[in-house]
C-alpha cells in the first residue's frame, strides 16, 4: 500500500482514525520529493478546515532546532562559547540546586549546590541537569513543595528582552525567518494573520480510544518566547529549515558549524540511551524508530546505527508533543517532517504512521 493511501485510511471514520496530517519530505537539492496534505484540523465539524500546505501548528519542541540554530550563530560571532558558564548571560542558572531526593520524615526536598557550572553545549544536548517537569515526577512534586516562596520570573529561562535588547523572536525573525521567507512561523499567533487563520485545533485521544476536541496547549499571546516550545509553524515552512541544514547551504550556519551540529557530544550516552530505550516513553523520543544506540548532536537526537528501512547513521531528529516528528538523514540525503495536533504525545498511530512515511521516502513508494 502506497503512503498516502494509507494516511487517507487513517483519517477514514474507524478506530484507527486520526484528524488529519500533513506530511513533507525533500532531498538534498531541496526538491520536494513528497507533499500530503489529508483529513482535517478538527473533530469539531464546526470548525473543521481540510488540512492544506498553509495549515499551521503549534510545533512544541520541534521549536528546539531552530533556538539551537540561533544559539549557534551567536557562537559564530563570538558572543558566546559552547563551554563557558553560561550563567554569566543566563543568571538564574548560576550555582543552581541539585534535587537529590526528599526527606521520608518531613517532605523537605533534600538539595546541593552544584559544584560544576553549566554550559551552553549541556543545554544544547539536554545534559545540564534541568528536567522537564512533564516527565519528572520529584520535580512536579518539588514545584508543589515550593509553590509559595517560588518566584517563577526568577526561575525561569524565558525569551524576554533582558539584558540583550531584542526578543527572541524577533532575533529569529531577523536571522533565521526572513533568510528563509518563513512567512507562516513565529511565537504569537496574534500578531500573525497566516497563523492565526490557518491554525489547527488540539484533538485529544481518549483512553477508548476515540477522539474529542481539545484545548489550545498555549495561549495565542503567550508572555514570553518559550525557545524550547513556543514556536508556531506550517510544515511548508519548517521544511526550510531542515533543507537548509541538509544542503548546508550556509544561509543560516556555516558548513563547519552544522558539521559540529552532526557530531556525537555526549562522551558516554549511557544515560541517554536508557531513556531513549525505555519501555514505556522512549519511543517518543526516538520517534518510533527501532535502535539501541544512541547520541545527541546541536539540534537533536543522533542515530548511532542504521535503522533498516527507515534512516541512516547519523539520522537527526526530534519531535514535538502534539505528535510532530522531523528528521534530517546526511547519509540518504533526505529530510522531513510529520506534523499534527494531537494528544497525548507517543500516539501510537501517529508514531507508526510517521515511521511509515520516513520508510515510504526511502522505498520511494508515496
Amino acid at each position: 500500500m502506497a503512503f498516502k493511501e494509507q494516511l487517507e485510511l487513517a483519517t477514514s471514520p474507524g478506530p484507527t482514525q486520526i484528524p488529519g496530517a500533513v506530511v513533507i519530505a525533500a532531498d538534498r537539492s531541496g526538491n520536494i520529493i513528497d507533499f500530503q496534505a489529508i483529513g482535517v484540523t478538527s473533530v469539531d465539524p464546526d470548525i473543521a478546515k481540510p488540512m492544506t500546505e498553509d495549515t499551521t501548528f503549534w510545533i512544541a519542541s520541534c521549536t528546539k532546532l531552530i533556538t539551537s540554530i540561533a544559539a549557534l550563530q551567536c557562537v559564530e560571532r563570538g558572543q558566546l562559547t559552547l563551554d563557558d558558564d553560561v550563567s554569566t548571560i543566563l543568571h538564574q542558572l548560576k550555582t543552581p540546586d541539585i534535587l537529590v531526593g526528599f526527606d521520608e520524615q518531613t517532605g523537605q526536598p533534600i538539595l546541593k549546590k552544584a559544584q560544576e557550572h553549566i554550559t551552553l553545549r549541556q543545554l544544547l544536548t539536554h545534559s545540564s541537569g534541568n528536567v522537564i517537569e512533564l516527565f519528572s515526577a520529584e520535580v512536579k512534586k518539588w514545584r508543589e513543595w515550593a509553590k509559595p516562596t517560588y518566584d517563577e520570573d526568577e526561575g525561569e529561562v524565558d525569551g524576554r528582552e533582558g539584558q540583550w535588547g531584542v526578543r527572541l523572536g524577533e532575533y529569529m525573525k531577523r536571522y533565521i525567518f526572513g533568510p528563509l521567507d518563513m512567512t507562516s512561523t513565529g511565537f504569537r499567533p496574534s500578531e500573525n494573520e497566516k497563523i492565526r487563520n490557518n491554525l489547527s485545533a488540539t484533538t485529544v485521544r481518549t483512553p477508548k480510544g476515540g477522539l474529542r476536541a481539545g484545548k489550545p496547549f498555549l495561549t495565542g499571546t503567550p508572555k514570553d518566547d518559550l525557545g524550547g516550545g513556543g514556536l508556531y509553524s506550517s510544515a511548508t515552512d519548517y521544511i526550510k529549515v531542515l533543507i537548509s541544514i541538509l544542503k548546508n547551504d550556509e544561509k543560516l550556519l556555516k558548513r563547519e558549524t552544522v558539521d559540529l551540529m552532526f557530531t556525537p557530544q555526549l562522551p558516554d550516552p549511557k544515560y541517554l540511551e536508557a531513556v531513549v530505550n525505555d519501555q514505556r516513553t522512549g519511543v517518543f523520543y526516538r520517534s518510533g524508530v527501532d535502535g539501541q544506540r544512541w547520541n545527541y548532536g546541536l539540534g537533536g537526537l543522533l542515530n548511532m546505527e542504521d535503522a533498516e528501512g527507515v534512516c541512516k547513521k547519523g539520522t537527526m531528529s526530534w519531535g514535538g508533543l502534539p505528535n510532530l516528528f522531523w528528521w534530517i538523514d546526511p547519509a540518504s540525503g533526505t529530510c522531513g517532517m510529520y506534523a499534527s495536533q494531537l494528544l497525548p504525545p507517543g500516539d501510537a498511530i501517529s508514531r507508526q504512521l510517521a515511521v511509515d512515511f520516513r520508510r515510504s521516502i526511502v522505498k520511494g513508494s508515496y
